[in-house]
């Protein structure tokens, strides 16, 4: 594509010039005639105009000559680091729609992902993984049904602590997929003494590098022969981090007033006596159904069975809601404890 710029430039300037001889030869020529050329001299100007500021994105500035992720350091004078980084960085950077998304997806999750990281004190750069892995899509399923913000199949989420059942699954819980997350990261670097072959673990399991290092007796991830796509998969979160670090640098001037609303959510625990439709709870929040489930991805069915559950309430709404279901109320639901 960026080889057939700057000829479309010069063909439209070539008919941009073409048009007054034209008129010259029409000494006769209406005025409704002129004034047709003119328009049309002036959207190929536009169109000029669009291709130039294509071409000042395609003139992207160079690689950087290194990145550091997690405080591991990847020289990019290597040239297989190189080659890697570059494979996904350049991928990235042909998505210029997909990069501005993740970058306003980016400030709507950020507190959220990066006070748990804080909280548990682990390294700031592990908020580039869940956007490796869902593009920070808390829908997201893949074709192995892996769900969620961080990826979980079904039988990893369950060991790592989320509940999941016919009517609920964490995994698509913001809050505490990202809780399970994180603490099977820090599990995963305790054993392996790496981020990096933390990260590698999270994307291919941890028994394939546990038989990598047996094997290859190295520990270090420059040095181990792994599958291609989990290799692929810790430059992916490296390329990331260089991007949206610097979102203007690499032609995506998105202001901080163009992020998607914030997600600011309290968790609550609540005690539901019977069987109860979630559109009950929607309508205690005042919100639109779609929006509660948005906010309730965890939920899977149109009605609760008798339990105890973790929903999510935005900020905004909470004491409303609180008065609605609270105890006392009359209802079938009785409020738990706030969850920090």
């Amino acid at each position: 594509m960026r080889y057939r710029v700057l000829p479309a430039c010069l063909a439209l300037f070539a008919a941009a010039c073409l048009v007054p001889a034209g008129l010259c030869a029409q000494q006769a020529a209406p005025a409704k005639k002129l004034l047709s050329h003119e328009k049309r001299i002036a959207d190929l100007e536009k169109e000029v105009e669009g291709l130039q500021k294509e071409v000042a994105f395609l003139k992207m500035a160079p690689v950087p000559e290194q990145v550091v992720l997690c405080g591991r350091t990847i020289h990019l004078s290597d040239e297989e680091a190189r080659e890697a980084f570059e494979r996904e960085f350049y991928n990235f950077l042909d998505n210029r729609g997909l990069l501005t998304v993740l970058v306003k997806r980016y400030g709507k999750f950020l507190n959220v992902v990066s006070g748990e990281i804080d909280r548990m004190a682990m390294p700031p750069d592990l908020i580039y993984l869940p956007i490796a892995e869902s593009y920070l899509n808390p829908r997201a399923v893949s074709r192995a049904n892996a769900g969620g913000l961080w990826q979980f199949i079904k039988d990893t989420g369950k060991r790592e602590g989320l509940f999941i059942n016919d009517s609920i699954d964490e995994r698509y819980s913001v809050k505490r997929s990202t809780r399970s997350a994180l603490g099977y990261l820090s599990r995963l670097q305790s054993e392996f003494g790496d981020w990096l072959v933390a990260m590698a673990a999270y994307n291919t399991g941890e028994v394939r590098v546990r038989e990598a290092i047996q094997n290859q007796n190295t520990r270090d991830f420059f040095e181990m022969f792994l599958p291609e796509e989990t290799e692929r998969y810790v430059y992916r979160i490296a390329a990331l981090k260089e991007i949206l670090s610097h979102p203007s640098k690499y032609g995506l001037p998105v202001h901080k007033a163009d992020y998607y609303k914030p997600y600011s959510v309290a968790e609550i625990t609540i005690e539901v006596e019977r069987e109860t439709p979630t559109a009950f709870l929607a309508a205690a929040m005042e919100l639109p159904y779609r929006t509660f489930r948005q906010y309730n991805l965890h939920i899977r069915k149109y009605k609760l069975p008798r339990g105890t559950y973790h929903i999510y309430v935005p900020v905004e709404k909470k004491e409303a809601f609180l008065k609605r279901i609270g105890a006392g109320q009359g209802t079938d639901i009785s409020i738990g404890k706030e969850e920090p």
